[in-house]
């Protein structure tokens, strides 16, 4: 049986702080059927790259590739 995952990041536009932060959320696509988790990091808007799927800050995007492999290895378990 063939199975279909995927990974999306993506940042909450219509909620930001108001210290200007907006919460990085994550959906996650197995075989259709999609569930949508926070991931516990911030940035602000004009910081998100939206076709990469990370921020200009290296540290937040290493704390990110954690968070993505620990879904991944979730995942494969």
């Amino acid at each position: 049986m063939r199975s279909t995952y995927k990974q999306l990041y993506y940042i909450n536009r219509s909620k930001i702080k108001t210290d200007g932060t907006t919460a990085i959320m994550c959906r996650v696509t197995i075989d259709g059927k999609s569930t949508v988790l926070a991931t516990g990091l911030y940035c602000t808007p004009d910081e998100w790259d939206s076709k990469k799927g990370e921020t200009k800050h290296s540290r937040t995007n290493g704390m990110l590739n954690v968070y993505k492999n620990h879904i991944d290895d979730t995942y494969n378990s």
